[in-house]
């Protein structure tokens, strides 16, 4: 019952295959890696083997392509349904760096659907913060690892995301 995600550079149906072989419940994949034809085969791919999709974007351009996919109706059930996420990189993938500056400046070009902020949340006070922003959801990785205690970082993070979300 536990989402798992392969977080993995995705170019091709098969990779989804494999990810749900070995378990997966759902797929990130690129936009910006992706031509509309390959992106279009992906979501169908994904849909069809009833895995959820993390849509990564890293740019205004990227988030554009991504909102337009709401306006198709499959699409947009499946956003309504939490099997369509779309989601903001602070890591550049070029560089590593991270540029948490970068959730705020594309907050304005996020779709209407849940949004996932990504990389570079370390804090309660990070999760509040793009939760005030517009983002529903967080992929935490690196604060968890290195936290004496992860599961209270985490309990943290959502109490804190939900009062951002109600604020």
């Amino acid at each position: 019952d536990t989402p798992v995600m392969r977080k993995d550079f995705l170019v091709d149906p098969v990779q989804i295959l494999e990810a749900r072989r070995a378990g997966a419940s759902g797929v990130l994949l690129i936009v910006t890696m992706l031509d509309d034809a390959a992106l279009r085969a992906m979501l169908d791919c994904a849909a069809e083997h009833g895995l959820f999709v993390l849509l990564e974007s890293f740019d205004e351009l990227d988030l554009a392509r991504a909102s337009q996919l709401l306006d198709n109706s499959g699409d947009q059930q499946r956003a309504e349904r939490g099997e369509l996420l779309f989601g903001v990189n602070t890591r550049d993938l070029r560089t590593l760096h991270v540029d948490p500056r970068r959730l705020q400046t594309l907050a304005p070009f996020l779709p209407r659907a849940r949004c996932v902020a990504e990389s570079g949340l370390h804090s309660s006070a990070d999760a509040a913060t793009v939760a005030g922003l517009g983002y529903t959801l967080a992929l935490v990785g690196t604060a968890l690892m290195r936290s004496e205690d992860p599961a209270g970082l985490v309990g943290e993070m959502r109490a804190a995301g939900a009062d951002g979300i109600t604020a």
